[in-house]
């Protein structure tokens, strides 16, 4: 079979009957099902305490035993999850992360029509593009997805896409600012397809967006090319805070200097659509910029973070704006469309790389639209239909050069196995790669293709296959590990954070509820715990809740929560084959699946603090005489594990430990002894499930450490290739891959797919990202080094150590959480704009190396080594302090509909001979930043530049991720009044 056609129909195969919004669905979309299987599976370890029950029986029974009625077995009792290999993943087409935009299945390089989403539906942010080699036939006997008429359309050949495309786009309502935004793209689209639009009328608003604006002064002359390698060298001053304002592009012809369009600052979220409105506006303008080729230039700050800078000179001072959206796809976008205005005309060739291969191809004219010239001529006029025709062929383009790389590839025969190879193991996607670093064309890149082609100047576009966090490591003999599925259940703490065991001649002890994350333990309170529900729990024919007693009776000790199981490399519940579930099941389990992502995310959310394994040196058996304590202890079991205590279990939501005793069972405690020599002692509920305990985090600390530790040689080792390959050193390395130009890297730097894999982007695992950082909370204050752990738009703090009061270091056994910060609504920025906010720098003289102000450091934990400056190793996450609120215009074009709906019935009951009752509709407001206030800025250090770098697009991974949520849920944002355009 076709290769391409084998890719469609397995996909099908498995999302055949599921909503294309569904959670499953979403995750299909970048993901394998080994790979899903294996990052979602767990174990739980019981039982859960009859305290615990009964004060969350209700609440947890009904939302995850009972939700959807009588549930199918989602859990295995007592399994043994069977780890599949990697390497025998079924073939599916495309991965791409979750908030990816678009998905493609444009087949030949002569196809220029893109298609909509089989994933997408009218989710604008959770779409893949799919790869497929070569066209096809199509007929209902190579497929198991019924006649071509009923298959999504992702799996249709590309001329009955483009007619399903065409008849049944869907009736969008957009919001002034997006409609706006779409029609300015559609009008740029139209210029360069020769087709005449309609003159854009003055004081019209041609895109508008919400970023972070901070401005300096000199008296340097800055020139043409102005970016973070130019700044080190020009003296300036500060001339504004950082500030969060409303960028507006304006139509204005201005005689004086040229300009077509003036660039506005505004601090309202309101603003004027037409010249008519501007003048009736009470909030002016604080900044304009009049867009003249002549005054003005534009340029890409940071290749990093994607900060643009715009610079005018008057009077011989010059002026430099440092614009930072939410979004970097925004912030290319804006940069393309800024150049677009000062007059320079975009490349009409685009290189693209193919590492694997040695290979560059050239593609002429990379976006193709003849068959869409109507379409955008419509989109440039403003009708609707066409606007959302012309955005989903947009989202189509990032498909259509990777169809047209495959196809050219093809044309050689010895590429053909390896094209085959990658289609039965591997999927293939776009990259941007900018020295060692590399950035995925995915969700907002990928939507906006078009604009984000301006990359170019500083990244090469590359072809490559998209890698997974591994799921295997090997030993110093060879041997391969896989990695053990998680744990999680209720453990009692029986020593302090300090490891301390006893206290007034008393033992220490604390319920708690335990659960590992990669290679944390978390630990938390109970009350703050959500155990997973048990296997084979159905509903009561009367519909009420079982007695805490009933429910603890008929749960196993252990079971494994899986909501992905596997059956010949397909989902289960999802198979094609005989015995396939009914539609109203698959959304159940698909219910169930996404309860348990959400589940593990909040328990993450409320966990008190960690124990990281990679510190653990031994799990073993209960050691008497281990600490001097013990001979003061006896034996027994005062301490009661299934307690019926309510305020012991469910209600305890205090950090202090629960008492003391002078008893301990041995046959139910084991310890972890820690590297620093201090011991952990931990009681489970029986013998059985101590020795369960033991083997899970047995399995668990080995693979961790093994794995942490190659995770570390490909860090040492991609750096030491790029140091051979460009003939530098260590102390010029952070400054290549900052400030380098693109032909001083291009085709001699490496960068691994591994190190930059897709599990943070498609949220396969609970953690993002997760280690050691130096963060400062005041600009006058000093860094203290925490542990930070990025999951689910949410930045939380851990403590690294103990001091004493006068500043001693104290050993201890586990990090607590000191803090956490809510990434919603922020800004990150680094490099050299962080100059300002670190205020005290490292201005060590080395008499070694001149001009260089960081000694080198060596951190002994993992032998990481570094000599980059602060400015290198730093980033900033600025939010705002001051809300104020805001009625968005979604909710002003619900209340006049709900107005007009409701005159209309009170016109009809009068005719009727009832008397209206004047039906009022409430004005919703919605609570926003304030605009232009400085807000707060926390300050961050990584241990190096390229680690720096990883933090930072991880950071903006999440910030877009919340933002697009925002922007469909809530509609924060911005406000256009005026006459229609």
């Amino acid at each position: 079979m076709h290769l391409g056609l084998r890719h469609a129909n397995d996909l099908h195969s498995q999302m055949s009957t599921l909503p294309p919004d569904s959670h499953t669905a979403r995750r299909l979309e970048h993901s394998t099902p080994e790979h899903l299987h294996a990052t979602a599976l767990r174990t739980f370890i019981g039982p859960i305490p009859e305290g615990w029950l009964k004060s969350h029986r209700k609440q947890w029974y009904k939302h995850y035993v009972t939700k959807g009625g009588n549930r199918a077995p989602t859990f295995t009792a007592a399994a043994q999850p069977r780890r599949i290999p990697e390497a025998s993943a079924p073939v599916i087409s495309g991965e791409t992360p979750r908030p990816s935009s678009q998905s493609a299945d444009i087949q030949g390089a002569d196809t220029s029509a893109s298609t909509t989403s089989l994933l997408r539906g009218q989710r604008d942010d959770r779409s893949s593009s799919r790869v497929a080699f070569q066209d096809a036939p199509t007929s209902q006997s190579q497929t198991d997805g019924g006649p071509p008429e009923h298959w999504p359309s992702d799996l249709l050949p590309p001329k009955k896409v483009v007619s399903q495309v065409t008849a049944t786009v869907p009736k969008v309502r957009f919001s002034d600012s997006t409609k706006q935004q779409i029609r300015q793209r559609a009008q740029r689209l139209a210029v360069r397809s020769n087709l005449s639009w309609r003159k854009v009328k003055e004081g019209e608003v041609l895109k508008v967006d919400r970023m972070l604006v901070r401005s300096d002064i000199t008296q340097q002359s800055v020139g043409t090319e102005f970016d973070e390698k130019v700044s080190s060298g020009v003296v300036t001053r500060p001339l504004d805070k950082w500030r969060e304002y409303m960028v507006v592009c304006r139509r204005r012809h201005d005689d004086d200097t040229g300009a077509e369009s003036v660039l506005q600052l505004y601090q309202t979220r309101v603003i004027a659509a037409s010249a008519a409105e501007v003048g009736k506006s009470k909030k002016k303008p604080k900044v304009q910029i009049p867009l003249s080729l002549r005054k003005v230039h534009v340029n890409l700050f940071s290749s990093l973070d994607k900060t643009l800078c715009i610079w005018t000179t008057a009077k011989g001072y010059t002026t430099i704006y440092y614009l930072r959206p939410q979004s970097g796809a925004a912030a290319v976008d804006w940069y393309t469309f800024l150049r677009g205005v000062l007059g320079f005309k975009a490349a009409r060739t685009l290189q693209v790389n193919v590492p694997d291969l040695s290979v560059t191809l050239r593609l002429d004219d990379p976006f193709r639209i003849a068959e869409t010239t109507k379409t955008l001529a419509d989109a440039a006029e403003g009708n609707d239909a066409a606007i959302a025709q012309a955005m989903n062929d947009e989202k189509g383009a990032a498909g259509a050069i990777v169809s047209r790389c495959i196809s050219m590839l093809e044309q050689t025969p010895e590429w053909k196995d390896i094209l085959k190879a990658w289609s039965q193991h591997d999927r293939i996607g776009l990259a941007w790669k900018r020295y060692d670093r590399l950035e995925w064309v995915y969700g907002a890149v990928e939507q906006r293709m078009y604009g984000t082609l301006a990359m170019a100047k500083t990244h090469d576009l590359e072809l490559r296959m998209k890698n997974h966090y591994p799921l295997k490591t090997k030993t110093q003999d060879g041997e391969t590990l896989e990695e053990p599925p998680p744990v999680e259940g209720f453990l009692i703490r029986l020593t302090s954070q300090k490891g301390h065991i006893r206290r007034m001649g008393r033992m220490l002890f604390k319920r708690l509820y335990f659960a590992t994350h990669d290679q944390y333990l978390f630990f938390m309170r109970p009350a703050n715990a959500t155990p997973p529900p048990p296997p084979r729990s159905k509903a009561t024919l009367s519909g009420s809740v079982p007695s805490s007693k009933d429910l603890a009776e008929q749960m196993p000790l252990t079971y494994d929560v899986d909501p992905y199981p596997l059956d010949g490399g397909h989902i289960t519940w999802l198979n094609s084959g005989e015995g396939v579930s009914s539609p109203p099941e698959q959304r159940r389990r698909d219910e169930e699946a996404a309860a348990e992502t959400e589940r593990n995310s909040k328990m993450l959310m409320g966990c008190d603090g960690f124990i990281n394994l990679c510190d653990v040196k031994r799990v073993r058996k209960m050691h008497r005489g281990a600490v001097p304590a013990d001979e003061n202890l006896r034996e027994g079991s005062e301490v009661e594990f299934d307690t019926a205590d309510e305020d012991e279990v469910g209600n305890n939501t205090s950090k202090q430990d629960d008492g003391a005793t002078s008893q301990v069972d041995d046959a139910r405690t084991f310890e972890l002894l820690m590297t620093n020599g201090l011991v952990i002692r931990l009681q489970a509920y029986n013998l059985q499930t101590k020795n369960t305990w033991m083997k899970r985090l047995r399995e668990l600390v080995t693979y961790w450490q093994l794995r942490k530790k190659q995770d570390m040689d490909l860090f040492k080792s991609v750096r030491q290739q790029n140091l051979e390959a460009l003939q530098i050193d260590e102390r010029a390395e952070a400054m290549v891959g900052s400030f380098a130009q693109r032909w001083e890297i291009s085709g001699h730097s490496v960068a691994s797919a591994e190190m930059y894999n897709l599990c943070g982007i498609a949220q396969c695992r609970t953690i993002h990202l997760a280690g050691l950082l130096f963060r400062k909370l005041r600009k006058h204050t000093t860094f203290t080094r925490c542990h930070v752990v990025l999951a689910d738009g949410r930045l939380l703090v851990f403590q690294d150590m103990l001091r004493s009061r006068s500043g001693r270091k104290l050993v201890n056994v586990h990090h607590e959480r000191i803090g956490s910060m809510d990434l919603r609504g922020c800004y990150v920025y680094s490099g050299l704009l962080t100059e300002n906010d670190l205020l005290y720098q490292n201005w060590t003289f080395d008499s070694n190396a001149l001009g260089t102000h960081a000694l080198p450091r060596v951190y002994l934990e993992d032998g990481w080594t570094s000599t980059d400056e602060d400015a290198m190793t730093t980033f900033v996450i600025w939010h705002a302090t001051s809300r104020s609120w805001f009625q968005s215009s979604q909710r002003v074009d619900d209340v006049q509909r709900d107005s007009e709906a409701a005159s209309e019935r009170d016109k009809a009951a009068e005719q009727g001979g009832i008397l209206g009752k004047g039906y009022k509709t409430k004005n919703k407001l919605t609570r926003v930043s304030q605009l232009g206030t400085t807000g707060r800025s926390v300050v961050f250090k990584a241990r190096s530049r390229a680690e720096r770098d990883h933090w930072v697009m991880a950071l903006q991974v999440e910030i877009e991720r919340l933002a697009a949520e925002d922007g469909e849920g809530r509609g924060e944002g911005v406000r256009l009044v005026g006459e229609e355009v």
